[in-house]
């Protein structure tokens, strides 16, 4: 692809995929109201826009890496009075589907498409450009961004319409997150009667029905949060939001999810407890990496130096 990408959006997950995309050939023009974040982009060799307004005016594909569905929506506002006939604007946050179903329209009339594209891997595959994307859109809209997504991405499944990428990444988190939230408690369950957490990451993930790729990872979640409690941002509340999307989206249809809704009350607590009792350790210390995928290695894949999937 010839066309400067727009990229709105460098934290974490946005700058990894920017830096992807430098990588992969794609010239960036950037975005940020944090300076800091965008000149550590311009360093990379990206572009900075002088405004979210001249980044919209200037790039026919936009990607949109926000982070709630708020700022998802005060961007496209902006960038929708600006950008060109024939413009696309990918969102890249993890959104209600109904929100990118209501971009959809509203950019319609302006001759804009909208794609949505889900990202699964955080920031560890982003870095890589290996992450999992669910993404929505029309045929013709996916596939112009079609470079764009190979650029960032290891696996691609383009699931329906506009929306159907933000569906697909809500039940995707929602399970990974709701899993994560039981295996704290089983965890503490374990400690009180003498099982370690390396012990009970032994026992499990050869071929016991509690294994998940949340636990073959184990520890990644307690480092990701300490690396972002060092940049002034609570993950804790972070994950508990991204729950709360997933019931909230399910009610816009006519659908409860109590159990959705009673782990999203409870999770940020629940994090803040985990801290709280890895601080009490000691100092803390990150146990080994994958070689690949670079995610924590669970006590069981030290040895070999990487997850028995990341092998294949």
């Amino acid at each position: 692809m010839s066309d400067t990408v727009g990229v709105v959006g460098l934290g974490n997950m946005g700058g990894a995929i920017a830096r992807s995309l430098l990588r992969g050939g794609i010239p960036i023009l950037a975005w940020d109201t944090s300076s800091a974040a965008l000149a550590a982009l311009v360093s990379d060799g990206a572009v900075a826009a002088d405004s979210l307004a001249d980044l919209g005016r200037r790039c026919q594909v936009i990607m949109i890496v926000v982070v709630t569905d708020e700022q998802v929506r005060q961007v496209a506002d902006e960038l929708l009075t600006v950008a060109a006939a024939g413009s696309c604007l990918v969102v890249q946050s993890t959104v209600r589907p109904t929100t990118v179903i209501e971009l959809a329209g509203l950019a319609a009339g302006n001759g804009i498409g909208v794609v949505d594209a889900g990202c699964g891997g955080g920031a560890e595959l982003a870095e890589q450009g290996r992450l999992t994307l669910f993404i929505g859109g029309d045929d013709d809209q996916v596939k112009r961004c079609l470079p764009v997504f190979e650029a960032i991405s290891e696996y691609r499944f383009h699931v329906g319409p506009p929306g159907a990428g933000e569906a697909a990444k809500l039940v995707n988190n929602l399970m990974s997150i709701a899993t994560y939230a039981v295996n704290l408690e089983a965890m503490q369950l374990g400690a009180v009667y003498g099982l370690t957490e390396d012990t009970i990451t032994t026992f499990v993930t050869p071929r016991s029905s509690g294994n998940s790729r949340g636990l073959r990872t184990w520890g990644r979640h307690d480092r990701a949060r300490r690396e972002r409690r060092a940049a002034s941002v609570d993950w804790s509340e972070r994950m508990g939001k991204d729950l709360h999307e997933a019931a909230i989206a399910a009610g816009l249809r006519g659908v409860t999810l109590p159990l959705t809704a009673a782990a999203a009350q409870m999770l940020p607590m629940k994090l803040r407890q985990r801290d709280r009792e890895v601080d009490d350790r000691g100092p803390f210390r990150p146990g080994p990496r994958c070689s690949v995928c670079d995610y924590e290695l669970a006590a069981p894949f030290r040895a070999a130096g990487l997850h028995p999937e990341c092998a294949a």
